[in-house]
């Protein structure tokens, strides 16, 4: 299967390379072959690239062993002819082998030294050190902008010693120690704006005392107590917790109605319990009543501004009420067809909430193939 960031390489070479349907090509990019398809967020387009060269003699494919395909694409980023010779030389995990128990392997030897893992469109993506061919130091993470997405100490390729989780920003996301691969001690995640979003206690890798989470104003959202790894709600949030179940339950068993009825008793005598609008709202998603989802979504994000899977929901309701709201259902007893009536246009100011919610729940860690799905359909300038 041919790598989907270079679906739009194929068409803008297609005239110089004149590729058949069915022929094998093999990709190179800044001297790493493309084996697999990439992770989203692993993107290449037009502008990252410097220099393309296209070998399809057959002589020149034998010479270098690979006369398998029928022609290789040689991609040079322009980042790739940014770095000095010496940068060059430092490997990447992406031209290596991991054998024998996890070890890696460089040019048929267990690797001892730095290693730099870059992202396809030539920006750097992960460095760190190999001992014996096991992480051993510091390892960090970049995003495409550039900033570090993660630090973790390792020792033999096991997590040893402080991690941090930052979002795309550069704010710090989540901050804890291993203490030879497992949690130990007060471990914190954390809001955009910097104020704590969860604090666990660990020992020897087990929740130890009481789980604390608040909302990103600061204020305490629920505490849960932790005894023998099991978490037991605090009293107050018992019978909370029992109703949802209870409407999850119905929810499952196809009783939409009860389940939202229960939602709803939730929500009018605790109208701030977040989590029963989100509820009710993804039923409503569900059964395609959009626009009271929406309102279900708006209310659960008033409270909590950063409530991930709600700003998730609350663009794909805005997006199915223009992708099936001009549609009609055609029914028989077994199944439900959606007909398409006219072709889906989505007013501007509209599609400005989807893609700044869609670009919200990205940040915030929602990295759900759909939501990129979304983005490059209906945020992408084309």
């Amino acid at each position: 299967m041919k790598p989907r960031i270079f679906l739009l390489l194929l068409f803008f070479f297609f005239k110089s390379f004149a590729q058949e349907q069915n022929e094998n090509v093999l990709y190179v990019i800044d001297n790493v072959k493309v084996i697999n398809d990439p992770e989203r967020g692993n993107d290449i387009n037009p502008n990252d690239i410097e220099e393309v060269n296209i070998v399809k003699n057959k002589d020149s494919l034998k010479k270098n062993g690979l006369e398998k395909f029928d022609g290789v694409i040689y991609i040079f980023t322009k980042e790739f002819k940014k770095r000095s010779d010496e940068l060059k030389k430092i490997p990447t995990t992406r031209n290596m082998e991991m054998l024998n128990g996890n070890i890696w392997h460089y040019n048929n030897k267990i690797y001892s030294g730095k290693f730099i893992d870059y992202y396809y469109s030539g920006r750097i993506q992960g460095e760190g050190n190999l001992l014996n061919g096991r992480l051993d130091g510091l390892r960090k993470m970049y995003f495409q902008n550039g900033n570090v997405s993660l630090e973790r100490y390792y020792k033999n390729s096991i997590p040893n010693g402080l991690e941090q989780e930052f979002y795309e920003d550069g704010s710090l996301k989540q901050k804890g120690e291993f203490i030879n691969g497992k949690e130990e001690g007060v471990w914190e995640m954390y809001y955009p704006n910097g104020k704590v979003k969860q604090r666990n206690i660990f020992k020897n890798g087990k929740m130890v005392d009481k789980s604390i989470t608040f909302m990103s104003n600061g204020h305490e959202d629920r505490n849960e107590l932790i005894i023998d790894g099991k978490i037991l709600p605090d009293s107050k949030f018992a019978e909370l917790d029992s109703q949802m179940k209870k409407s999850n339950e119905e929810y499952r068993n196809g009783n939409e109605k009860s389940a939202i009825k229960i939602l709803s008793k939730i929500i009018e005598t605790n109208p701030t319990y977040k989590d029963a609008y989100f509820s009710r709202g993804t039923i409503l998603l569900n059964q395609m009543k959009f626009d009271e989802a929406v309102k279900d979504f708006d209310n659960a994000i008033e409270i909590e501004p950063f409530y991930t899977f709600a700003i998730t929901n609350r663009a794909f309701a805005i997006i199915r009420k223009y992708e099936l709201g001009g549609r009609e259902l055609l029914k028989n007893s077994e199944v439900t067809i959606i007909a398409s009536k006219k072709e889906v246009i989505i007013p501007e100011i509209e599609k400005d909430k989807i893609c700044s919610d869609l670009k919200l729940a990205v940040f915030l860690g929602d990295r759900n193939a759909m939501n990129f799905d979304a983005l490059d359909k209906y945020c992408t300038k084309k």
